[in-house]
């Protein structure tokens, strides 16, 4: 009986990587776009190079390289499923090489699987670092090959892989040695049968990777025990809704939350702007914030700069646009943000700055998933989405003393009249912090004359309260 249960372990590792598969699938898909847009893997001789003078280089390079895959609809689950299988079968059958029991191996091999899982949650955690772990126990499937030569050959091995496992994998070295540690003291069992002689021979072994533990850098990170987090889950995924315009979502996810947060609130609001429906729907969904409140300083989170950055684009303000794009890179691993490059192109895109939109489009032609957005929006041939951006854009030059919202929305107005998005962000943020008299000067100098006497019911409302008063 014991031997046919054994025949279903593969199935048992199978299973449980459907499951990790299942969940990253359906219920945190978002986190692989975040993961994917806060790096930059360029296909270029000259950006390869430079990983190899850091630690970790064979893991952070294909681990770099396949994030780029994230991008696309269902390859993120996909990808880490496949990686978590391979984790799994290699740390079964690298145990079982040792002389593991069955089922102690697979007992093993499962919490390892769960923790890299675990770690997968953290939306920083970079799938190089479970390649330094997975390149690891490669090294010692290789050393596998002098198990049961003598003892000078699985020194040599040993030194010589270790090495390479330093070099290649960082802290990788930690899961060889301990796997050769696991094989030396069977090997000992086995074959000397004296306990004393297992003892002290293990204790070598666990010694010495204990000191190779203290040498080991550990970049790219070793990760942290995480779980689902459910207000960076809705927050991820409606940035995401945002960013490849499928609004009609958005609105639906935000509504059907019980309460929404200051970041889903924002990005509804956005949306309604956009649709020019902000006046219509203004507290249809609490707490109200539309981001014109924001001060961006030394304080303000990466979530912050990123909202911000994405209201002034909207709005038409390139300039502050490209501040916030490249404060966000601040934020990002090495600086490097593949979104915010994108970002950067389109605002000089817009702005007519050809030069600087180049530099940013020549970056994205050496990328996989976004060249042939670079390739299709070369100076004069603008996208439609873009094209329309350029009318709302501020075409003098402007001295900036400060970010003050009003500011900004008031430089729009006065660079183009009819941008109704700036002019209902401007009257709607009157009206929230309650500066009526501000309101009922902003109707009169900026919407009355190109529309005339206001039709919102709440625009409408409020311009008659105060006339009448």
């Amino acid at each position: 009986m014991n031997a046919k249960l054994q025949r279903f372990i593969p199935y048992i590792i199978v299973l449980v990587t459907i499951q990790v598969w299942a969940f990253f699938q359906f219920s945190y898909p978002y986190s692989f776009y975040y993961k994917e847009q806060n790096q930059l893997f360029l296909l270029s001789a000259d950006y390869v190079s430079t990983y190899f003078d850091k630690p970790a280089w064979a893991a952070c390079l294909a681990g770099d390289y396949v994030t780029q895959y994230f991008y696309y609809m269902y390859a993120g689950a996909a990808i880490l499923a496949v990686l978590i299988l391979l984790l799994g079968l290699t740390t079964f059958a690298s145990l079982r090489l040792s002389r593991v029991n069955r089922w102690v191996a697979l007992t093993i091999s499962i919490a390892i699987m769960a923790a890299e899982t675990s770690f997968n949650f953290n939306h920083d955690f970079r799938l190089s670092s479970m390649l330094c772990v997975q390149g690891g126990i490669l090294v010692f499937l290789i050393h596998g090959l002098v198990l049961n030569r003598p003892l000078v050959f699985r020194i040599v091995s040993i030194a010589l892989l270790g090495v390479t496992c330093l070099w290649m994998f960082s802290f990788g070295i930690v899961a060889f040695v301990a796997l050769v540690t696991i094989s030396e003291i069977m090997l000992s069992i086995r074959k000397a049968g004296n306990r004393c002689c297992s003892v002290i021979h293990a204790l070598i072994f666990i010694v010495t990777g204990i000191v190779l533990v203290c040498l080991t850098d550990t970049y790219p990170g070793v990760g942290s025990f995480s779980r689902p987090q459910q207000d960076l889950k809705d927050y991820l995924e409606i940035e995401n809704l945002y960013y490849f315009g499928r609004y009609d979502e958005l609105i639906e996810k935000v509504k059907s939350m019980p309460k929404p947060t200051e970041e889903a609130s924002f990005y509804y609001y956005l949306v309604k702007a956009k649709r020019g429906e902000l006046a219509h729907t203004l507290r249809s969904v609490n707490p109200v914030n539309l981001g014109t409140l924001y001060q961006i300083g030394p304080k303000s989170t990466n979530i912050e700069i990123k909202m911000v950055g994405e209201l002034y684009f909207a709005l038409g303000d390139m300039t502050l646009a490209e501040r916030e794009a490249l404060l966000s890179c601040v934020f990002s691993h090495n600086n490097r943000n593949v979104r915010m490059i994108k970002r950067l192109a389109e605002a000089n895109l817009v702005a007519g700055d050809h030069p600087a939109a180049m530099k940013y489009l020549r970056l994205l032609d050496k990328t996989i998933a976004y060249r042939k957005w670079a390739t299709a929006n070369r100076p004069g041939k603008l996208n439609p989405k873009l094209a329309d951006l350029k009318r709302y854009a501020i075409k003098h030059d402007t001295i900036r003393v400060g970010t003050n919202c009003r500011d900004i929305l008031e430089n729009l107005l006065k660079s183009n009249p009819r941008n109704r998005m700036a002019l209902d962000y401007l009257l709607c943020t009157d009206y929230l912090v309650g500066a009526r008299d501000m309101f009922i000067n902003d109707i009169n100098k900026y919407y009355i004359p190109q529309y005339g006497q206001p039709v919102e019911p709440m625009y409408r409302e409020l311009y008659k309260m105060k006339n009448e008063e």
